[in-house]
């Protein structure tokens, strides 16, 4: 078998990304108790505290198949993704506003958790490719 190429790695390391998100949500939805699935209110927001671990799990995931390179898509995956929630809460805040603005609170009570998304995901991602290179120098060595 010969080894993948930089744009096959990238393109698994995508696909393995958004299964394991999308598998670790439902796991988390089913198995983990109410208690921990909590948001946290704090004066810069809500802050989902397991999720940053599972996005940082997830994107660990991608760094060890990608490499460093794969950084660029996790910061955009968890970007899209945060856009699409931004866009939701967005809808359904303007279905029930009476009059005040409701896309400005949104968005403030949600930026720091999409920042530490963010961070979260550059973490993971730098962990995996971290873990990618120890594994191949000792492979060479």
């Amino acid at each position: 078998m010969s080894p993948l190429r930089p744009w096959q790695r990238m393109a698994l390391a995508t696909v393995t990304v958004l299964v394991a998100l999308l598998a670790a949500s439902w796991i988390i939805a089913w198995w983990l108790p109410a208690a921990w699935q909590q948001v946290v209110p704090t004066p810069l927001g809500y802050l989902a505290p397991i999720s940053y671990l599972v996005t940082a799990a997830c994107m660990t995931l991608g760094g060890a198949i990608a490499g460093r390179r794969f950084l660029v898509v996790a910061l955009g995956l968890t970007f899209a993704l945060w856009i699409a929630t931004f866009v939701l809460l967005a809808n359904i805040a303007l279905a029930t506003a009476d009059g005040g603005h409701p896309l400005f609170a949104v968005f403030r009570t949600n930026v720091a958790s999409a920042v530490l998304s963010l961070a979260a995901a550059a973490l993971g991602t730098h962990l995996g490719a971290r873990w990618q290179a120890h594994r191949a120098l000792r492979a060479t060595a």
